[in-house]
């Protein structure tokens, strides 16, 4: 009787648990444009003059919030970048990299719609759409957005960032980004 009572007890434990578990990992994909701006920037601007340049491609990535109080969840985002515009310029509007940050989300149970904050830190490559190859500098971003959700664990995601990319001489240029995509919570 003793080994009975153990037994459903452990079980109900175990039930208990798994109700409890969450989707944690969410890995995304997204289109998105990329605006890069700054001094020398753009096919025809002059190396003195300020100009820019949008990319069109995808962001890749995956991100999780394992800590939470309440509906604060705080956790982890890491992307990659691929945004090449082929005919803009005898080049192309080239940029390519790769940012990893804290995240911190915002979950009610009671409403479809999750905002969240991060910022990233890391690599970014641009043509500046003047030469063929890419020149890779560091790079931060603040990122801003929601995932609405259309499906237990699938959601669609709306993203603006704002950031900048350091070249080598000083000087820094603005990178933004607009995104929309798919998001699997598993």
């Amino acid at each position: 009787m003793k080994m009975k009572l153990w037994m459903f007890v452990m079980a109900m434990l175990v039930l208990g648990s798994a109700s409890q578990a969450r989707a944690q990992w969410a890995p995304y994909a997204m289109f998105s444009l990329g605006h890069y701006s700054g001094v020398g920037v753009g096919a025809n601007t002059a190396g003195n003059q300020v100009g820019g340049m949008n990319a069109l491609g995808g962001t890749f990535g995956l991100s999780d919030e394992p800590y939470h109080s309440g509906p604060i969840g705080f956790g982890f985002d890491a992307r990659g970048i691929i945004e090449n515009s082929a005919n803009s310029t005898p080049y192309g509007n080239k940029m390519a990299g790769a940012l990893i940050g804290p995240r911190l989300e915002i979950n009610t149970l009671a409403l479809p719609f999750r905002p969240y904050a991060q910022v990233e830190l890391g690599i970014v490559g641009t043509n500046n759409g003047k030469q063929t190859n890419k020149d890779t500098h560091g790079a931060y971003q603040f990122q801003f957005g929601g995932d609405i959700t259309i499906f237990p664990h699938v959601a669609t995601r709306l993203e603006y960032g704002v950031g900048q990319l350091w070249t080598g001489n000083g000087t820094k240029h603005t990178l933004q980004t607009f995104g929309a995509g798919v998001v699997i919570r598993l």
